[in-house]
C-alpha cells in the first residue's frame, strides 16, 4: 500500500473498488457482515402557546397569536403539519376567526403561527373562553404538554343604537343639553341712535311653572357689587315675529312658562326657534357718561327653586358723546417695561416646555408648532396680506394695531348703523369678539410690550365682517348661522369675489383667507356661488397662484346627548367633518385641532376631508386652551367662568388677553399663519404648493392610535382606520389629516421647492359607477354591507390623485345607520363617512351628496375602486342607488 501525495493512507482509492462506485461511502465492517440499519427519527414533540396572555378584553379588538412549538426532535429536515380543534362557549365565525384550522412548520424551523381574531361585538354575552387543542399531526410528529389551551374573552360593552328623537320629540331642540335661563340674540343701536337694545331669548325647565320676570341691570363695576342700575321697564316683541321685535316693544317682559303652547305646532319657524320668549330690552344714553366701560346683566331674578339658570353678560363701550361706541376706541395702553411679549412663554402652541398657559396642569414639551427656528429667523409673514372673515376685529387692539392694514378692513353693518365706519368692522357687543381672538392666534405683534405674539407676527391684517350684513328686514343673527341672503353674498365678496368701492372689501388683493366658522347642512353639497369663488380664488388670485382658504373643521366629535351616545361615538365621532359641505371642496384646508399633549382635541370633527391639524387645545381651566388677544377692557372671553388669565394677573392689567380660547377656530389661524410664513418667504409659491408642502411635513402624532373595528352580525366592520400610509407614502388618519403643522420643516421644504412644479391642475368628468348591478341591496345590522366596483381608465398614467369626490344615493330608511368606504386600487382605504353620524340622523337615505377624502394623495389614478356601504343599526334597510367618483389631480413626479 503506497501513501497518498499528502502521506497519508490513501482512503478514497482504497473504497472505490469496493462494492461499486455507487455507494456513498466506505463500508468497512469485516466482510460477510451485513451493515445495521440506521434508528428511526424520533417524533418531534409538538405543544400549543400563546403569545403572553390568557384572557383578552373583548373591548380592544384584540388580534391573539396561537404559536405550534416544536420541542425534543426540532428542528427537523421535514416540515411538520399540525392540526388544530377549537371549542369553548365563544362562537366561531360570529364571536371570533382563526387564520387557519392547520399550521405547517417549515423544515429546520421551531414554530409557525396563526391568529385568533376576536371580536367585539357590543352584544351582552358574559365571560366567554375560546379553546385550541392539537388535532391531527403528521407521521413524525407527537403531542406534548401542554396540547390544549383556553383563552378567556372578557366581555366588552353592550350597548343597541338609540334612535329616539331628542327632546320633546321635534328635529330641533336648542336646549337639549338642559341648560335654561337667559341667553343672548343681539345688542346693538336703535335705529334712532338714542338707546341701546339688547334682546335675550329665555327658557324655563319643564318643572317650573308661572311667570318669572326677567331684570336687567347696568353697571359701571363688572362684579355688579356698586354703581347698579336697573331697567326698570323691559319690553318684549309681537306675538307675530321676532321680526317686529324692534317695532313693538311695549309690552311687560315676563319669561314664557311650560304652559306656553306646543312650539313644534306654530308653523311660524322664528316661533319654534323662540317660543314667546324672546326679549327686547332699551338703554338710554341718557346717563351714560363719556368714553367708559359699562356692563349689562340680564336675569331671571328671583330664580324658581332648584333651579340653577343661566344670565346674560355684556359689555359696552361709549364714545366721546357717551353713545354706544359703535368705533374701535382708542384706548390709551402702556407697553410693559423692557417690551418683548410678557405672555409669549405660556403660548404653548408656538413653544410648548410644559407651561400650564395659566389652566390647572401643563402639556407635553414639544406638542406645538415646532417653529422655534422661525422665530429666531424672524420668518414672520412680512408681504403676505391675511384676512379674517369673522364676527369683527378690533383694529385698534394694542396687539393688532400694528399689523391692520390703514383702511383694507371692511365693516359690512356700517351701512344700517349709525356712526360706524365702513372700514372698522368693530363688534360693539362685550360678550367676546370671536374674530378679534381668532386674529391674535394668527397674527398678534412681536416684540411689543404687549401679551403675546401670533404665529406670523409680521403679516398684513384685514379683517371683514359678512355676519353684520342687513337685508331688507332685520333678523337675528348668529356666528355659525350664514343663511340670511344679504349674509350670504357678504361672505361671498369676502372671500375674494370683493373688488374694493364703497359697498363691498377688497377681498381679491388678500393671498390667505382665515374662515373660523361652519354651517351645519347635513346632507348637502356646496352652493354653486361658493364653488365658483372658490375656484375663482385658486385660478385667479395672487396673480393666478391662488389664494389660500384655510377653515376650521369644526368642534362636534364629542357633541351627543347622553341619552343616545354609542360606544363608537367616543372614536369616530358624534358629528362629522362632512357636515361642512364647503369641506367637501378640494381648494380648502380644512383643519382640526390638537392638545398640548399631542393628541386630538376633545372636541375636533374628525373626518377624511381634513387636511391637517392646528394647535387648539382643550377648556384652559383644567388643560391648557390658546392665549390669544381678546376684546379689549373687562369683558370678552376673559369674563368666561373657565378663563384663567383674569384681570388680576398684572400680565393682563386691562382685560384685554384670554387663556381660555380654543375650538378649531384657534387651530384654523395657526395653520394660516404657517401658510403666510411660507409665502412670506416664497410668494412665487402656488396654493397646491402650499398645500403640498404643509401635508409633505406634517408630523403623524398620537402615532399608536388603534382602528376602530366592531362585529355586526358576526361580520367584522372597520369604522375607522388606523394612521395608514398610502402608496405614495403619505401617512393619513380621519383625526388629524396628514398630521400636525411642522413649521421649521415646511420652511425647510419651501427653500429647496420649485413653485409649479406639481403640474397642472385638472378636474376630471365623473366617472358614473352605476349599472346593472343597483339597486345594491344593503343588508340591515350587518357589517359585511354591500360593495360595488368600477374601473377607472383614460385619467393620466403620471398623474397624482390631489383629492377625491364620492358622489353617493342611497334610499333608506334613516342614513344614520350608514357608514360610507372608498378603496383605491392601490388598495388604500377611506371611511367617507363614518357610521352614526349624528349629521344624518332621521334622514330618509342620501341623494347625490358628495364625500371627498385627502387620503389618497398621490397615488395612481386608473384602476378598480370599491365602494363600500354598511348598515350597523337595526331597524331601517335600504339600497345603493347610484355613485359616482370625480378626481382632481396634478402631475408630482419627484415632489
Amino acid at each position: 500500500m503506497k501513501a497518498s501525495a499528502a502521506g497519508a493512507p490513501g482512503l478514497a482509492a482504497m473504497c472505490l473498488p469496493i462494492l461499486g462506485a455507487a455507494l456513498a461511502g466506505c463500508d468497512r465492517s469485516p466482510v460477510g457482515r451485513p451493515a445495521a440499519p440506521p434508528p428511526p427519527p424520533e417524533p418531534v414533540r409538538v405543544s400549543l402557546q400563546i403569545a403572553g396572555v390568557t384572557d383578552v378584553e373583548e373591548a380592544a379588538n384584540p388580534k391573539v397569536e396561537v404559536t405550534v412549538r416544536l420541542g425534543l426532535g426540532a428542528p427537523t429536515s421535514e416540515a411538520v403539519t399540525v392540526g388544530l380543534n377549537l371549542a369553548g362557549t365563544a362562537t366561531r365565525g360570529r364571536d371570533y376567526v382563526i387564520s387557519a384550522d392547520e399550521v405547517r412548520v417549515p423544515a429546520f424551523a421551531t414554530s409557525a403561527s396563526v391568529e385568533l381574531d376576536v371580536y367585539r361585538d357590543f352584544e351582552e354575552e358574559g365571560a366567554e373562553t375560546i379553546e385550541v387543542s392539537l388535532g391531527a399531526l403528521s407521521d413524525n410528529a407527537q403531542e406534548d404538554y401542554p396540547s390544549i389551551i383556553t383563552l378567556g374573552v372578557l366581555d366588552g360593552e353592550s350597548a343597541a343604537v338609540d334612535k329616539s328623537p331628542p327632546g320633546d320629540g321635534t328635529d330641533i331642540d336648542i336646549f337639549d343639553d338642559a341648560v335654561h335661563g337667559v341667553f343672548p340674540a343681539g345688542l346693538y343701536p336703535s335705529p334712532a341712535g338714542d338707546a341701546i337694545v339688547a334682546t335675550v331669548v329665555a327658557s324655563l325647565p319643564e318643572s317650573v311653572s308661572g311667570n318669572w320676570p326677567i331684570v336687567a341691570s347696568w353697571s359701571t363695576d363688572p362684579g355688579f357689587m356698586s354703581d347698579v342700575t336697573t331697567i326698570a321697564e323691559c319690553y318684549e316683541p309681537s306675538e307675530e315675529s321676532p321680526e317686529a321685535a324692534l317695532e313693538n316693544i311695549m309690552s311687560p317682559c315676563l319669561a314664557a312658562s311650560s304652559s306656553d303652547p306646543d312650539p313644534s305646532s306654530d308653523p311660524d319657524p322664528f316661533a319654534f326657534l323662540f317660543p314667546g320668549n324672546l326679549r327686547t330690552f332699551l338703554l338710554p344714553h341718557a346717563g351714560l357718561l363719556p368714553n367708559r366701560q359699562y356692563f349689562l346683566r340680564v336675569e331671571i331674578t328671583p330664580q324658581p327653586p332648584d333651579a340653577a339658570l343661566e344670565t346674560v353678560a355684556h359689555s359696552f363701550f361709549t364714545d366721546s358723546e357717551g353713545r354706544l361706541a359703535v368705533r374701535c376706541p382708542a384706548t390709551g395702553r402702556s407697553p410693559a417695561p423692557g417690551g418683548g411679549d410678557p405672555l409669549f412663554a405660556q403660548q404653548w402652541h408656538l413653544v410648548n416646555t410644559g407651561q400650564t398657559a395659566f389652566a390647572g396642569r401643563g402639556g407635553t414639551a414639544g406638542a406645538d408648532l415646532r417653529m422655534t427656528a422661525a422665530i429666531d429667523s424672524g420668518r414672520a409673514g412680512a408681504g403676505v396680506k391675511l384676512a379674517v372673515v369673522d364676527t369683527g376685529l378690533e383694529i385698534c387692539h394694542p396687539d393688532l394695531a400694528a399689523n391692520t392694514a390703514a383702511g383694507g378692513s371692511f365693516n359690512f353693518g356700517a351701512a344700517s348703523t349709525l356712526g360706524a365706519s365702513p372700514d372698522d368692522p368693530y363688534n360693539y357687543a362685550g360678550d367676546g369678539d370671536h374674530g378679534t381672538s381668532v386674529a391674535g392666534v394668527a397674527a398678534a405683534a412681536a416684540n411689543n410690550g404687549f401679551g403675546g405674539r401670533g404665529v406670523a407676527p409680521a403679516v398684513t391684517l384685514v379683517g371683514f365682517n359678512p355676519e353684520a350684513a342687513v337685508g331688507e328686514e332685520p333678523g337675528l343673527a348668529s356666528p355659525d348661522d350664514w343663511l340670511d341672503a344679504a349674509q350670504e353674498i357678504a361672505l361671498l365678496k369676502s372671500l375674494g369675489a370683493g373688488g374694493g368701492g364703497a359697498d363691498e372689501p377688497d377681498s381679491a388683493s388678500v393671498d390667505v383667507f382665515n374662515m373660523s366658522f361652519g354651517t351645519a347642512r347635513p346632507g348637502e353639497n356646496a352652493d354653486e356661488e361658493h364653488v365658483r369663488v372658490f375656484r375663482m380664488g385658486a385660478e385667479r388670485l395672487r396673480s393666478g397662484r391662488g389664494a389660500l382658504y384655510v377653515k376650521a373643521a369644526g368642534n362636534a366629535f364629542d357633541h351627543c346627548r347622553e341619552e343616545v351616545h354609542h360606544p363608537l361615538h367616543r372614536e369616530v365621532g358624534c358629528y362629522a367633518a362632512n357636515d361642512d359641505p364647503d369641506q367637501n371642496t378640494p381648494w380648502l384646508i380644512a383643519v382640526g385641532g390638537f392638545n398640548a399633549d399631542d393628541a386630538k382635541s376633545s372636541y375636533s370633527s374628525a373626518g377624511a376631508n381634513l387636511w391637517v391639524v392646528g394647535p387648539s387645545g382643550e377648556d384652559g381651566a383644567e388643560a391648557p386652551a390658546i392665549v390669544t388677544t381678546d376684546q379689549m377692557g373687562l369683558s370678552g372671553y376673559s369674563a368666561a367662568p373657565e378663563n384663567r388669565l383674569t384681570h388680576d394677573n398684572p400680565l393682563n392689567r386691562d382685560g384685554d388677553y384670554v387663556s381660555a380660547f380654543g375650538g378649531t377656530s384657534s387651530a384654523a389661524p395657526a395653520v394660516a399663519g404657517a401658510a403666510a410664513i411660507l409665502l412670506g418667504l416664497r410668494p412665487e409659491l402656488t396654493w397646491r404648493d402650499v398645500k403640498h408642502i404643509l401635508a409633505k411635513t406634517a408630523r403623524r402624532i398620537d402615532p399608536d392610535i388603534a382602528e376602530v373595528r366592531a362585529a355586526f352580525n358576526g361580520a367584522p366592520y372597520v369604522a375607522q382606520h388606523a394612521w395608514q400610509t398610502n402608496a405614495a407614502g403619505y401617512a393619513f388618519h380621519n383625526w388629524y389629516g396628514f398630521g400636525a403643522v411642522d413649521v421649521d420643516a415646511a420652511v425647510a421644504m419651501a427653500q429647496g421647492h420649485a413653485p409649479g412644479s406639481l403640474g397642472a391642475f385638472a378636474e376630471s368628468d365623473w366617472f358614473d359607477g352605476g349599472g346593472a348591478a343597483l339597486p345594491l341591496a344593503i343588508p340591515d345590522a350587518d357589517g359585511v354591507g354591500a360593495s360595488a366596483s368600477m374601473d377607472i381608465s383614460g385619467l393620466p398614467e403620471g398623474g397624482a390623485i390631489e383629492a377625491v369626490v364620492l358622489e353617493i344615493s342611497v334610499e333608506h330608511g334613516n342614513a344614520f345607520d350608514l357608514g360610507v368606504t372608498l378603496r383605491s386600487p392601490s388598495g388604500t382605504s377611506s371611511v367617507v363617512n363614518p357610521p352614526l353620524n349624528k349629521s344624518l340622523e332621521r334622514m330618509p337615505g342620501l341623494v347625490n351628496w358628495h364625500l371627498l377624502s385627502n387620503a389618497f394623495y398621490g397615488e395612481n389614478l386608473n384602476g378598480a375602486w370599491t365602494l363600500h356601504v354598511a348598515d350597523i343599526a337595526p331597524g331601517d334597510t335600504g339600497s345603493l342607488t347610484g355613485w359616482r367618483l370625480r378626481f382632481y389631480h396634478g402631475e408630482h413626479g419627484a415632489n
